[in-house]
C-alpha cells in the first residue's frame, strides 16, 4: 500500500511539474480566463437587457388587461419573473461552460504552433551549441597537449597547426551554414533571374563525374536542357551539388545514379535516384531537420545541415522537395520548380 501511495505521489508531483508549471499550460489558462470573462460580460449584459425587455413587455400586457384581477396579475408577473430568471441563468451557465471548454480547446490550437516553434528553436540552439563545441574542444585539447609536450619540435608544431587549421575550416564552414539558415529564415524579398535549369543541372552532374568514377558508379542523365525558371543560380547549384554528393556517398561501388530533369505541367521536375543504402522509415520524416543525420555513428562528414538548407532554398524558390526511399534499395529526391512564365 505504501508503495502504491508513493507511486501516486510521484505521478502527482510529475504532473505538477510538467503541467501546472508549464508556461504554455499557464498561458492557456490565462487566455481561457480572458475569453470567459469577456463572454460573461457580453452574455450577462445581453441577457440582462433581454430579460428586462421581455419581462417589461409581458408585465405591461398583463396589467393592461382589465379582465384580470390586479392581485392575480401581480402573482402571474412574479411567477413569470422567476421562470424567466431561472431559464436565463440556466442557459447562460450552459453557454459559459461551453465557452470555457471551447476556449481551452482553441487556446491549445492557437498556442501549439508557437510551442512547436519554440521547442524547435531550443533544440536547434542545443544542437548548434553541441556542434560548435566539438571543434572547439578538439582545437583546445590538441593545443594543450602539444604545449605540455616538452619535446615539441618544429615539425610536430607544424602538424599541430595544420590540424588546427583544418578544424578551424570545419568550424568556419559550420558557422557559415548556421548564418545561411538564419538568412533563409528572414522574410526578405530576393530578386531572381532567368536560369536555364537543365543546363545548370547538367553542369553540376559533369562536375561530379570524377567523384562517381572513383567509386565506379554509373551516372546516367536524362535532362531536358530547353527549360528556364526564375531563381538564383548559386543557391540552386548548392542544392543540386549537395543532393548529388549525398547520392554518391551513400551508393556502393558499382552502383547506379540516375539524374533526370523534365517539364511536367507548368513545373520543372528534377529527380535524383540511386540504388544505395536507402533511408529507414523511422527517420525519413526527420531528414530535413537541422543537425539530423541518419548515420548515428557520425562517421559521415558534415553537421547535418545540407538538406535543411536545400529545403529552405527550394521553398524560397516557391518549389517543393521530397524524398522517397526504401532501406537497402535506394533513394529518390524529387524537386519541383515553377517554370518561368
Amino acid at each position: 500500500m505504501e508503495k502504491l501511495y508513493k507511486q501516486f505521489g510521484e505521478l502527482v508531483t510529475k504532473w505538477k511539474k510538467t503541467s501546472l508549471t508549464d508556461e504554455f499550460f499557464v498561458a492557456r489558462l490565462r487566455l481561457t480566463l480572458y475569453y470567459s470573462i469577456t463572454a460573461i460580460i457580453i452574455l450577462g449584459g445581453s441577457s440582462f437587457l433581454l430579460y428586462n425587455t421581455i419581462l417589461s413587455n409581458f408585465s405591461d400586457s398583463i396589467l393592461a388587461d382589465r379582465r384580470i384581477d390586479p392581485y392575480l396579475s401581480q402573482i402571474i408577473i412574479d411567477r413569470t419573473q422567476d421562470i424567466l430568471l431561472n431559464r436565463f441563468l440556466t442557459i447562460d451557465i450552459i453557454i459559459i461552460f461551453l465557452i470555457i471548454v471551447l476556449g481551452f480547446f482553441l487556446t491549445h490550437k492557437t498556442l501549439e504552433p508557437i510551442k512547436t516553434n519554440m521547442q524547435k528553436q531550443k533544440r536547434f540552439i542545443a544542437d548548434a551549441s553541441h556542434e560548435l563545441r566539438t571543434p572547439i574542444a578538439v582545437i583546445m585539447s590538441g593545443l594543450e597537449v602539444n604545449l605540455d609536450n616538452k619535446k615539441l619540435d618544429f615539425n610536430l608544431a607544424k602538424k599541430t597547426l595544420e590540424k588546427t587549421l583544418d578544424e578551424m575550416r570545419d568550424f568556419s564552414k559550420l558557422s557559415n551554414n548556421l548564418l545561411d539558415l538564419s538568412k533563409y529564415d528572414m522574410p526578405t524579398e530576393k530578386k531572381h533571374k532567368i536560369v536555364l535549369i537543365g543546363e545548370l543541372l547538367k553542369s553540376i552532374v559533369e562536375k561530379n563525374e570524377n567523384l562517381s568514377k572513383l567509386k565506379d558508379i554509373n551516372l546516367e542523365t536524362k535532362i531536358d536542357t530547353n527549360s528556364s525558371i526564375l531563381g538564383n543560380e548559386i543557391e540552386l547549384s548548392r542544392v543540386f551539388y549537395n543532393i548529388l554528393d549525398n547520392a554518391i556517398k551513400h551508393t556502393s561501388h558499382g552502383g547506379k545514379i540516375i539524374v533526370s530533369g523534365k517539364i511536367s505541367a507548368d513545373k520543372y521536375l528534377i529527380t535524383i535516384s540511386d540504388n544505395g543504402t536507402g533511408i529507414s522509415k523511422d527517420i525519413i520524416d526527420k531528414i530535413f531537420d537541422p543537425f539530423f543525420r541518419g548515420d548515428t555513428s557520425r562517421s559521415t562528414e558534415g553537421a547535418g545541415l545540407g538538406l535543411t538548407l536545400s529545403k529552405k532554398i527550394i521553398d524560397n524558390h516557391k518549389g517543393t522537395i521530397s524524398i522517397k526511399s526504401e532501406e537497402n534499395k535506394g533513394t529518390s529526391v524529387i524537386i519541383s520548380l515553377p517554370l518561368a512564365s
